[in-house]
């Protein structure tokens, strides 16, 4: 975890004699009038290339912030913590109980994945010790299977299925169907242990990278790998475009930049940023707006290549990043469990989100 120690320059001090300024030099007042002309234009333009900050947080865990997702109306967050529960938030900004805890299940092994079934019906959480795949019932959650194991770190669920694929128990993706946690493939070809797996929006590409920083892609039904990800470079994280057309890589290794390429033939169709050593990749629902975050969150225009904001966290470790309010939103969290909310420049904010900043906790269930 990164120190939040703010390093402060050395002292700055006049051992000569006093200037002294006459209240009607002419001199001086036109000097401080064109100070103050460019601190005004200077701090303006830090607010259009920054934001604003986190429009909105609240409480979220007790400590570091594992994972976030949306729930299948997105009119609820889902988050993980170090603290070994997943818990539910209100997001929804027409009432006062916006960022209210609505639900909280137990995970003993440090949940780290989240995966919703796109239906609502299912929801997969994996930990460093067990997997614990949970079932809607009504307005609650019943314990569908519990598996325990050495780790269940990256799940995914496919698009429109309830197929799901399951990283994390060596160098293979299982690929499974629930309820009935029938395994139906085992997808090899990556040499050290999985990283992370998504599918793509259609559900026909499974894609997994490992520790390593191999990237493999598969025609999941079939075994095939796809070859459009031979030769890439080590690969640190990896999102696809909500079309299904293209996919966004962020090196291993600082001075890389995110590259954006097609998925059916690898071509490059952009590059974005250039020495930053970036940890998450996110689109928004649309497709026009990249964000990355390492100790920073950054904001590309993907049409232009254009950088939309940059918000620092001061040294501090954002983790995990995602597009709430229909995209106009960026959630994010990490270093300390909380769940801010970040009104990028330009974003379609209509009116605030809410009034429970802090987010008071209502209801804790376990299913």
């Amino acid at each position: 975890m990164d120190d939040d120690r703010i390093q402060d320059g050395a002292d700055r001090r006049v051992r000569g004699g006093r200037v002294r300024l006459s209240w009607l030099s002419r001199e001086a007042i036109v000097v401080l009038a064109a100070s103050m002309t460019i601190a005004v234009v200077f701090s303006s333009t830090l607010d259009v290339d920054r934001g604003s900050g986190p429009s909105e947080s609240f409480s979220g865990h007790e400590s570091l912030l594992e994972a976030m997702a949306l729930t299948a109306d997105s009119r609820a967050l889902i988050s993980s913590g170090l603290d070994d529960t997943v818990r539910f938030w209100n997001l929804d900004p027409s009432g006062a109980t916006w960022g209210e805890e609505l639900t909280r299940l137990p995970h003993g092994s440090r949940p780290y994945a989240l995966a919703p079934s796109t239906d609502g019906r299912y929801l997969a959480v994996g930990g460093s010790g067990n997997m614990a795949v949970w079932e809607r019932k009504r307005d609650d959650w019943a314990l569908l299977t519990s598996k325990e194991g050495t780790g269940y770190r990256y799940l995914a669920f496919a698009p429109g299925s309830w197929t799901l694929a399951i990283g994390g128990e060596g160098d293979g993706v299982r690929v499974i169907d629930v309820p009935s946690m029938k395994e139906r493939r085992v997808l090899k070809g990556l040499d050290d242990a999985v990283h992370s797996v998504a599918f793509s929006p259609d559900g026909s590409v499974l894609a997994a990278t490992s520790f390593a920083g191999e990237l493999v892609m598969w025609d999941w039904r079939t075994g095939a790998v796809r070859p459009a990800v031979k030769g890439i470079g080590r690969v640190k994280c990896f999102a696809f475009t909500p079309d299904g057309r293209c996919f966004a890589t962020a090196p291993w290794v600082e001075g890389g930049g995110i590259t954006l390429r097609d998925l059916a033939t690898g071509e490059v169709k952009a590059r974005f940023g250039s020495r930053e050593d970036f940890n998450s990749l996110a689109f928004s629902p649309d497709g026009s707006l990249l964000a990355a975050s390492d100790h920073s969150i950054q904001l590309w225009d993907v049409r232009t290549g254009e950088i939309r904001g940059r918000l620092d966290q001061g040294g501090r470790w954002v983790k995990t990043i995602l597009f709430t309010n229909g995209g106009s939103r960026l959630a994010y969290g990490g270093y300390d469990g909380a769940i801010h909310f970040w009104s990028f420049p330009g974003s379609p904010v209509d009116a605030p989100i809410g009034s429970r900043p802090s987010g008071a906790r209502s209801h804790t269930g376990e299913g």
